[in-house]
């Protein structure tokens, strides 16, 4: 009965190790992989800044160098940035067809006015 007793201990302090064990290695893949992740997210951002400047100032070397020395932090706040502008322009190419559209529509609604009053 007492080695019986012993066996359960041994087994329930194996289970409880492998427990803690698997515990230990999912956080570590889960710590590594957001870190990977990271890591990934910054050089694709940081791949964008580049050819943004490429593509907006004729891959100015200048701007690249600068570009290669910005923080990964700062690499990021630009794309945010950037991302606004882009959105905004779109806003206001949006804007500019509304406008364009209603004007067409007052000239036309003009244009029938003289050409029933005339």
């Amino acid at each position: 009965m007492k080695k019986e007793m012993n066996n359960m201990k041994v087994t329930t302090k194996l289970a409880l190790g492998l427990s803690v064990t698997a515990a230990a290695g999912i956080a570590s893949t889960v710590f590594v992989s957001d870190k990977v992740i990271t890591k990934v997210r910054h050089i694709a951002n940081r791949k964008k800044a580049e050819r943004f400047v490429e593509d907006k100032f004729k891959g100015n070397e200048t701007l690249l160098k600068f570009v290669d020395n910005l923080e990964d932090k700062d690499i990021e706040s630009f794309m945010k940035v950037a991302q606004k502008v882009s959105s905004k322009r779109d806003k206001v190419a949006e804007y500019g067809d509304n406008v364009k559209n209603a004007t067409e529509n007052v000239k036309d609604k003009i244009a029938d006015l003289i050409e029933h009053n005339c």
